[in-house]
């Protein structure tokens, strides 16, 4: 039982560390959690990661996304009815080292990039299963958010190669999911048109931001220090007329009045760069949520009961800040050949995108989506068209596919989540519920109810 949690849960709870490093003292942190089933049906083992680079997924993806629970006002823990874990078990881990909990012994290991990255979570994986043998056989699927559009591709095709060595017990990966996904810098964070479309910028703001100064070649541009005045002047001007009280992840967010959300997150140094570059900002939901989460994740008996923070970390805990410095020049690399590849390798890939985000709008993700589809002579096997929710429009979806054994199988989809920003299990957790069960089933997004 965490601290905190009023009542006892029909599902167990484990958390701690698995050392993927032991001769540099290496240890990634994990919050891992059974499925909340009524039934005898063994569930999947999906693990989920946040992006930033450099954001827990214990307090983004745990507590305030897809967890079974959430810090109330009064320290206590409530029961989120649309807890991820009622379709599988959920593997959440703060990667890489110097996120959260997750910590290195030698300090030179926090000078970090994707490829160790991808390497780190790999030994995570195979020695997490040594630790839960149980799930060893399990239906296993990769999710993830935002710079996991990096993470989650370039750790699946580690696995698939893993796979593919002998005398190893494979890894059933099944399939893999990117929500709102960093994917080439070059087409994902154009967003111009997008904030323009929803009113948040003017006619002479577009038409500035398309001749003067290119998203994506201005984001390139900051990584080498080579951020020209013309282009600082745009964005200047398109962060003056979006307004100092929204964040680009969420158009919809009401920011928190609250007088006990005294903790701002100010990101500093050369992750705080990285930030700034993409508008990393931790405003999504609730916007008082994460003020509580902060203070949850820092009382001394919540880490106890967490066997967090056992070698007394000389920092806080923090959603994106701590020792890690991220390799900068690794937003620029564009991951559409990897994704095409699992594609190849008969991994079914599912992009997802809530329709408020500016940060990464669903516009660019479905570019790519479409992209991806033509360049690997993928059919449509659905026209675009309304998901259902119940009895609610979900978002809009549209799979594409090719002949297998006689049959169409899909390979990719595309959905978009209707009133969701840049986190969206958190903004639509009814919405993304619906859109996790169906991606473990792999079977097509609801259609409209019979009225």
């Amino acid at each position: 039982m965490i601290s905190g949690q009023l009542n006892n849960v029909s599902f167990n709870q484990y958390s701690g560390y698995i050392v993927t490093d032991a001769r540099h003292g290496r240890a990634l942190f994990y919050y891992f959690v059974e499925a909340d089933s009524n039934t005898d049906e063994f569930k999947p083992l999906t693990l989920w990661l946040n992006g930033g680079p450099g954001c827990s997924s214990l307090g983004f993806g745990a507590f305030m996304e897809n967890g079974p629970f959430k810090p109330a006002e009064d320290g206590t823990l409530i029961k989120n009815q649309y807890s991820w874990n009622l379709e599988s078990n959920m593997l959440y881990v703060e990667s890489p080292i110097g996120v959260g909990f997750s910590y290195s012994n030698t300090s030179n290991n926090y000078f970090w990039n994707d490829t160790q990255t991808a390497q780190d979570n790999l030994m995570f994986i195979l020695n997490w299963l040594e630790e839960f043998p149980m799930y060893k056989d399990s239906d296993f699927f990769l999710v993830g958010e935002s710079y996991a559009g990096h993470y989650i591709p370039q750790l699946a095709a580690l696995l698939v190669e893993h796979n593919k060595k002998p005398n190893v017990q494979p890894v059933n990966l099944k399939a893999i999911a990117l929500g709102n996904p960093l994917l080439d810098i070059d087409i994902s964070v154009l967003a111009g048109d997008f904030l323009w479309s929803h009113g948040a910028i003017s006619d002479e703001t577009l038409f500035l931001e398309k001749t003067v100064c290119n998203d994506s070649k201005n984001l390139r541009e900051y990584i080498h220090d080579q951020w020209s005045q013309g282009c600082n002047d745009v964005f200047n001007r398109v962060a003056d007329e979006v307004g100092v009280d929204i964040g680009l992840d969420d158009l919809l967010l009401p920011k928190c009045l609250s007088p006990s959300n005294a903790h701002q997150f100010k990101l500093k140094g050369q992750l705080g760069k990285i930030h700034s570059a993409i508008d990393k900002r931790a405003r999504i939901g609730d916007p008082c949520l994460e003020g509580r989460i902060f203070t949850y994740l820092n009382r001394p008996e919540v880490q106890k009961a967490l066997h967090a923070n056992t070698t007394h970390l000389p920092f806080h805990w923090d959603f994106c800040e701590g020792p890690l410095v991220y390799q900068e020049d690794n937003l620029a690399i564009n991951l559409i050949p990897i994704v095409s590849d699992l594609i190849k390798d008969g991994i079914p890939v599912l992009l997802y995108n809530g329709d408020q985000d500016a940060k990464i709008p669903l516009t660019q993700t479905r570019i790519i989506a479409n992209n991806i589809a033509k360049d690997l002579n993928l059919i449509p096997l659905t026209d675009y068209g309304t998901w259902y929710d119940h009895k609610q429009v979900g978002g809009w979806t549209q799979s594409f596919g090719a002949p297998k054994d006689g049959e169409n199988v899909t390979y990719l989809t595309f959905a978009t989540v209707r009133g969701a920003a840049h986190e969206v299990p958190f903004t639509s957790p009814s919405q993304a519920l619906t859109l996790f069960h169906s991606f473990l089933t792999a079977t097509p997004l609801p259609n409209p109810p019979h009225h």
